[in-house]
Parts: C-alpha cells; sequence; structure tokens
C-alpha cells in the first residue's frame, strides 16, 4: 500500500484550499451582483426602503449610487421629471424655480436628500461620474433653497423665486428675520442674524453632530449718515467645512460639465446660478439704504472677502436681496 508522503499532502491540502477560496470569491462576485440586480428592480418599482437596504448591501459605486437615488425618490423627487424640466429651462431663474418646487415639506424628507447627497459626494463612490456631479448640484441647490425659503419667505411668483426684498422705501418686515429700516434712514438699525441653526445646516459636515462651524458677531456702535443711527447688529457667519451642503455645490458644480441641453438659444448655461457657494462667498458687506447703510461694517467684520470660505450674513443678504439678481425676483 502506497503512503502520501507529507509533502504530497500539504500539497494537496494547499490546492484544496486555493479552489475554496476561489470558490468563495466567485461565490461574493455572484452574490453582489445579484444584489445589485435586485437593487435595481426595488428602484424602478418604487419600493425605496426595500432599494436602500439591498442598495447599500451591494456595495461599491453602483450600489452606494443607486442607494443614493432611492433616498432622493423616497423624499419626493423623481430625478426624470426634474431634468426634463431643467431641459426645457430658458435662463437660470427658470432652473431655480423649478428645483425649489422639490424643497422638502419634512424633517424626514430634508434628511433623505442629505443622505443622498452625503452618499454620493463622500467617499462611498469613489470614481464619480457626470450623472454624480449632475444629480448632487440638484440636491445641494435643493438642500440651500431649503435653509433660504423659511428665512427669506421665498415663493414662487411668475416663474422666478420672489424673496422678501428690503429697499429705501418700505419696512421689510416681510422677512423672516429681525431687520428694521425706515425711509428717513434716521431710525434704527436693527439686524439679529439668520441664526445658527442656519449656517450650521449650510456649512457643516453632514451628519456630523458635533459641528463648531457657527460664529456670531455683534456690533452696537452709530454711525452718522447724514444723522445719528442706533446701529445694532449681530450678523451670523460659518466656516464652509468639507463635507457639508455648500462645499459639496462647489465641488459639483466645478465638477460638472455643462451640455447643449442645459443651455439657452444663447449658449449660456440654465444651471448658472445653482453655484450658490460663490452666490455666498462674495465678499458684499450688503447696503441696506442705497450706499448709506451698510450691515457688517468694517471694523468689527474685518475678513470679509471673496472665496475666503467664511459665509456671512451680510453676503447671503446681498445675494438674496439684490435686485439685480439673476435667482431672485427683487424688483
Amino acid at each position: 500500500m502506497n503512503h502520501l508522503s507529507g509533502n504530497r499532502v500539504l500539497l494537496i491540502i494547499g490546492l484544496l484550499t486555493l479552489l475554496l477560496l476561489w470558490g468563495c470569491k466567485d461565490s461574493d462576485k455572484t452574490d453582489s451582483v445579484s444584489l445589485l440586480e435586485q437593487c435595481k428592480i426595488y428602484l424602478d418599482d418604487g419600493k425605496w426602503s426595500d432599494a436602500i437596504e439591498t442598495c447599500e448591501d451591494a456595495g461599491g459605486d453602483d450600489g452606494y449610487h443607486y442607494a443614493a437615488q432611492a433616498y432622493m425618490g423616497s423624499g419626493g423627487l423623481s430625478l426624470f421629471n426634474l431634468v426634463r424640466s431643467l431641459s426645457s429651462a430658458d435662463d437660470g431663474s427658470g432652473s431655480g424655480s423649478t428645483i425649489f418646487g422639490y424643497v422638502p415639506e419634512t424633517e424626514t424628507q430634508k434628511e433623505n436628500f442629505q443622505t443622498a447627497l452625503r452618499y454620493l459626494m463622500g467617499p462611498n463612490i469613489t470614481e464619480k461620474s457626470q450623472t454624480v456631479y449632475f444629480e448632487s448640484l440638484l440636491l445641494s441647490s435643493i438642500l440651500v433653497l431649503t435653509e433660504l425659503k423659511t428665512s427669506f419667505n421665498l415663493s414662487v411668483v411668475d416663474g422666478e423665486i420672489d424673496a422678501c426684498s428690503i429697499d429705501a422705501t418700505e419696512d421689510a418686515d416681510q422677512c423672516g428675520f429681525t431687520f428694521d429700516l425706515t425711509t428717513d434712514v434716521t431710525s434704527d438699525l436693527t439686524f439679529g442674524g439668520l441664526g445658527r441653526s442656519f449656517h450650521e445646516n449650510l456649512c457643516c459636515e453632514l451628519g456630523n453632530d458635533t459641528c463648531t462651524a457657527y460664529t456670531s458677531t455683534h456690533d452696537g456702535t452709530s454711525i452718522t449718515t447724514p444723522s445719528v443711527v442706533a446701529y445694532d447688529v449681530t450678523a451670523d457667519s460659518c466656516t464652509v467645512q468639507a463635507g457639508s451642503t455648500l462645499r459639496y455645490n462647489k465641488d459639483a458644480f466645478d465638477n460638472f460639465t455643462v451640455t447643449d441641453a442645459f443651455k439657452d438659444d444663447n449658449g449660456d448655461s440654465v444651471l448658472s446660478t445653482l453655484d450658490f457657494y460663490s452666490l455666498f462667498d462674495s465678499g458684499s458687506r450688503f447696503d441696506a439704504s442705497g450706499d448709506e447703510i451698510v450691515l457688517c461694517k468694517n471694523p468689527p467684520f474685518t475678513d470679509i472677502t471673496s472665496d475666503n470660505g467664511v459665509i456671512y450674513d451680510c453676503e447671503i443678504l446681498g445675494a438674496v436681496l439684490d435686485p439685480s439678481s439673476d435667482l431672485f425676483a427683487n424688483e
């Protein structure tokens, strides 16, 4: 009777082990493909909860991309309808008002959109396609408009986003914040800030509950233009963090290549007004009444410059309430 030598036994064991490992590898790959196919079926059927779970289990770039789309769907966002509407928009304000129609009405919807944006622009998807950047631009814009809607009483009027207005002829009591200025420029100027929540929702890393991006600066001095005016301003600000809604907005806008489908008759992009990061980080100090009153005086507001990664209330007011705005109707 022949006996296997110790070396031959080890060789056979080694070969069996490799075969088992190869079989496991194929099995894992097959399972992943199977999960991905099932995930797409759930997605097509609008079974959002099942799609989210299955797509997350599938993992990889495709799995997390589909999971993000499922989170969008669960929040009521139809990408097909939105893209069709955007491609037929003839100017930037049209794109803004179209997107405004998808602003979430509940906190759950908002959280679903935030999770979708985090999946798209975060580390889950390693190789980001143009589709990923496009979806991220839309999602980040929706989330920015969500924060603006309450503070500025936004609504759509005649196809344009209408914001509460501040000019030299009327009080601004229709705005969602405290801002008091009358025609004669001799009354008190009071501004209480847009608030911590507003800034943290724009600037904090999504999913980070210990964010420290927010700061608040108070200026209680008076100015003479042309007579003494009580000037009591608290202007809030935030530092834009990596992984935040505004940072993702910038990254998506910078990396998305606009095709002819999203250009107007003049060849200009209808998505240009969705660059909220640049719109807000403009360096504006906001002239509240011509050149007579500036909301954020220097000093104490010494570091308000464009593209420095810090967003101040006066920059946001300047962007939203500017009568010449391409996105907001402020005539």
